[in-house]
């Protein structure tokens, strides 16, 4: 089912302060839609939902923590109180951390799991619930990641990251199979490496994970190189009016970064009927 963003929708958007999140809220208002950015940074995302404004746009900021899950609700509560309908839903707010599994600490595993993995499975939880009630057409569109399609080499070890991710790849394909039969449509967005602020997730780890920390501006030379979050955001937005499951920001990269596990999939399954048996 192909669909036409305009202003009968009303989008919300978490991680919507800054990086892709900020880029789709301004590309979704440009196309006339009222956005809602939530962010961890309440007043950044108002200051971003103001510029919106002030150029015409309709946008709201508010603060959302995804860990929390009272906080997720509460999000779903006012976007639906506010607006009375909500389209599109995208639960986009993440964080990064890296290491090996046997070195990186266990609160910043239990950190990247409990913003990516449960913060996203909380969202779920507050909006779909409404979505479906609603029976209109909608979409929850959920932000992974090109490591939830393989091992990009670039990057270093982020295998906490990496295993996060895989997990949401997952959690959006069951979801598809589960909505087939409702108005509720699911996406899962898996970006290359796209400008952001992702690299400094540390200055808002909460205090039962470590607390905050400000990391040097060089670890962020990388990412600050990725494609443009605007460049971005209308090639996902392109996908979603295509009705794609999988969105992506980049071709070629996500290519690389996909291609060697279809074919050690496929290479594994060669020896194994070759060893067992096309009967096995």
């Amino acid at each position: 089912m192909t669909q036409n963003i305009g202003p009968a929708d009303v989008a919300v958007i978490t991680g919507g302060a800054s990086g892709i999140g900020l880029a789709l809220g301004q590309a979704l208002a440009a196309k006339g839609a009222a956005v809602l950015l939530a962010d961890i940074e309440g007043p950044k995302a108002e200051a971003a939902a103001q510029a919106i404004r002030d150029q015409g746009g309709a946008a709201l900021g508010c603060f959302v923590d995804v860990a929390d899950p009272a906080s997720n609700q509460a999000l779903a509560d006012f976007a639906f109180e506010r607006f009375g309908r909500v389209t599109l839903v995208f639960l986009n707010a993440g964080i990064g951390a890296g290491g090996s599994i046997h070195k990186a600490s266990r609160a910043n595993i239990e950190w990247t799991f409990g913003v990516n993995v449960m913060g996203t499975i909380d969202g779920v939880r507050a909006f779909a619930p409404r979505l479906l009630e609603q029976d209109i057409p909608s979409r929850l569109v959920i932000t992974a990641s090109e490591h939830g399609l393989g091992l990009p080499v670039r990057g270093g070890q982020a295998t906490p990251y990496t295993a996060s991710k895989h997990a949401l790849v997952g959690l959006c394909e069951a979801m598809a199979r589960d909505y087939v039969d409702t108005p509720v449509a699911v996406s899962v967005l898996c970006p290359g490496l796209v400008a952001s602020e992702i690299w400094n997730g540390f200055r808002n780890r909460h205090e039962k994970f470590g607390g905050p920390r400000q990391l040097d501006a060089a670890f962020g030379q990388e990412n600050r190189a990725g494609l443009p979050a605007s460049v971005a955001a209308e090639r996902i937005l392109r996908g979603i009016e295509a009705d794609e499951f999988f969105l992506f920001t980049h071709g070629r990269d996500i290519a690389e970064v996909a291609r060697p596990r279809a074919e050690a999939i496929e290479g594994a399954l060669a020896r194994f009927w070759a060893r067992e048996g096309d009967q096995a």
